[in-house]
């Protein structure tokens, strides 16, 4: 059996995937371990559009407010029939669809670095070295 995940991680290795490298963060006063994934997230591509749900998840709730107040307002100019509204609803969507890019890219790291600066800390000592 190949690491952890069997015959299916030579597969993928084969065709060129990688498994997600993580972050290993503790919190000193708890102890409590949090494993943050780095680079891009599926989840905050495809959910972001959905009122921000995976931004919340991961603490970033200014930018899950962000997206639940635009993706609510877009709802609501998706129903009105003028033609200004559907020029509206084109920008939005294109709009929607930057963000989606962008919270793609950068959830992750936001989330690695808010739970740094609310006091958790590498549990890899090494970790510091390369950030």
């Amino acid at each position: 059996m190949r690491g952890r995940y069997g015959a299916l991680s030579g597969i993928l290795g084969v065709l060129g995937y990688q498994h997600v490298m993580s972050i290993s963060l503790q919190h000193p006063g708890t102890g409590r371990v949090k494993i943050v994934p780095e680079g891009w997230s599926w989840s905050c591509f495809f959910g972001a559009s959905f009122f921000g749900v995976p931004l919340f998840k991961r603490g970033l709730f200014v930018w899950g407010s962000v997206m639940l107040v635009f993706d609510a307002v877009s709802l609501i100019v998706g129903w009105i029939d003028t033609g200004s509204a559907m020029t509206l609803d084109l920008w939005m969507t294109g709009i929607g669809i930057a963000a989606s890019v962008f919270f793609g890219l950068k959830a992750n790291d936001m989330a690695a670095q808010r739970a740094l600066t609310h006091g958790w800390e590498y549990a890899d000592q090494r970790r510091k070295w390369f950030d």
